[in-house]
C-alpha cells in the first residue's frame, strides 16, 4: 500500500467520501480505480492503482476544493492525525 499511497486533508474542510470521489476522479484523473480511507480529523488516505498516478498528483498542485488548500504527503507507516 505505501508505495501508491498519500495521505491528504483539506484545510478547513471536511469532505464527504462521495465528495472527495467525484473530486479526485475530476482533479486527479487516475488511470484506474483508487481505494479511499477516510480517516479522523479530516485526513484521507489514496491508494492509485499505480505508482505514475501518485507522482502526476504530487507534481500537478496545488490543489483547492473551492477556497481550500489542500495537504498532501507521502503515506507513512503508523501515521498518527493530531
Amino acid at each position: 500500500m505505501q508505495t501508491y499511497a498519500i495521505i491528504c486533508k483539506f484545510m478547513g474542510l471536511w469532505p464527504t467520501e462521495k465528495a472527495l470521489q467525484t473530486w479526485i476522479r475530476y482533479h486527479w484523473k487516475p488511470k484506474g480505480s483508487i481505494d479511499l480511507h477516510i480517516g479522523s480529523k479530516g485526513f484521507f488516505i489514496v491508494v492509485f492503482p499505480n505508482i505514475e498516478d501518485k507522482y502526476r498528483v504530487f507534481e500537478g498542485g496545488p490543489y483547492f476544493y473551492a477556497a481550500f488548500g489542500i495537504y498532501i504527503r507521502s503515506w507513512m507507516m503508523n501515521f498518527v492525525p493530531e
